[in-house]
Parts: C-alpha cells; sequence; structure tokens
C-alpha cells in the first residue's frame, strides 16, 4: 500500500518519520494542467500521510477531496475533477463541481 512506514519496522526509527513528499513529473505536463494536475495529487497523498495506516476506505475521503477541488475552483485553481478516469477532463454535463 502506500503507508509511509510500511518497510520500517523499529518503533524508534519509525518516530523520525516527520512527513512525506510528493512529486510530479509527466512529458505531457505545462503550464496549463499543472496545477490541475497537482494539487487533487497533493491532497490525496496528504490525507494518506496524515490518516492513520488502518484508514483504508477511499469512499470516505472522496467527500473530502471532492469539496477540496470545489475549494480550489473557487480560489481560481482549476482543479481538475476527481471522479474520471482522465482526471483532467472536464466533468461531462452541466451541473456544480460535485457532478463530475
Amino acid at each position: 500500500g502506500n503507508d509511509p512506514l510500511m518497510n520500517i519496522t523499529d518503533p524508534t526509527a519509525q518516530r523520525h518519520v516527520l512527513g512525506g513528499e510528493l512529486c510530479m513529473w509527466g512529458e505531457t505536463v505545462d503550464d496549463s494542467d499543472l496545477f490541475s494536475t497537482v494539487w487533487p495529487r497533493a491532497a490525496a497523498g496528504a490525507e494518506r500521510l496524515w490518516s492513520s495506516a488502518d484508514v483504508q476506505d477511499a469512499d470516505q475521503f472522496k467527500p473530502r477531496l471532492e469539496s477540496f477541488r470545489c475549494l480550489l475552483n473557487r480560489r481560481g485553481i482549476n482543479a481538475a475533477a476527481v471522479n474520471n478516469n482522465e482526471a483532467r477532463s472536464a466533468p461531462s454535463g452541466p451541473g456544480s463541481c460535485f457532478d463530475q
């Protein structure tokens, strides 16, 4: 999985893990879609890093991610839809930013 402590078995060493890092790279990313791609993924990474290891239900996280996407949109960041396979495509049909 995505547990940042997965291969660190020593409890003393685990206490030294203070955070995580999320990277973005790709040959198809440019200024036009950087923020719309990075911020939703960063939110998902932060959720994993800040949640306890037993939190595994993505369905419980999805409403928070959708809400965060709307917050980004209201602040002028055209964050990508989170409920489609393309993740960079616009939602199909009219509706609020929750209709993805």
